[in-house]
Order: structure tokens, then sequence, then C-alpha cells
């Protein structure tokens, strides 16, 4: 069993978008509706306890992600408002890739 958290407490509901491994397994990423993506670092053992490690709020809905192979300290994720970005895991810090009017719909790795 995996629990996911809610960005807000007041939003009450979500829904996860999608979630995907890091190259390296040692990390989840979960992209939500309520404008967050979380990274969750995973024990080597499914039992062992996992923690969040990063949080990404953005300003709308997150709705699709994707690790970038050869950059294990980023994530690349779209956002309804149509911007892409990068997650930057070592600063938790994000910044736009790309902008359009369009919804972003999927990434490829």
């Amino acid at each position: 069993r995996f629990s996911t958290k809610l960005a807000d407490k007041a939003a009450r509901t979500y829904v996860v978008r999608t979630i995907e491994f890091s190259p390296d397994g040692t990390k989840l990423a979960v992209a939500q509706s309520d404008n967050i993506v979380f990274v969750y670092k995973l024990g080597t053992d499914w039992k062992d306890k996992k923690s969040i490690c990063n949080k990404f709020a953005q300003t709308s809905s997150v709705t699709c992600l994707s690790w970038p192979g050869g950059h294990p300290n980023e994530v690349v994720f779209g956002l309804a408002e149509g911007k892409v970005k990068v997650g930057q895991l070592k600063s938790n810090k994000a910044a736009t890739l790309y902008q359009t009017e369009s919804f972003v719909v999927s990434l490829c790795p």
C-alpha cells in the first residue's frame, strides 16, 4: 500500500494524474491534479518507509511527468496551463522549459 497526500488540506480532493519511477528506481514522482508534484524517496524494501524528498507546487494542475535519461536529479512535468517545467531535485526549484497556449497531455523521455 502506498498513500499519497493532499497539496492543500482545504481542497479535500485530487486525482493522481501519473506516477513514474526514477531511472535508478530509488524515487517515485507523483503528479497530482491539486497543482503539485511530490517526489518520494523509496526504501530498498517495499516495507521500508517512504518519505517525501521534494515538493514542486504549481499554479495549475499537473498533467504528466517524465524522468529525463542522463539527468538523475531532474523531473520534467507538464501543466494544464500549457507550461513544461523541470524540477531540480537538489535545489527543490522548478523552471519553465517551454510554454504554449494548449494543455500539455504527454511527455516523451
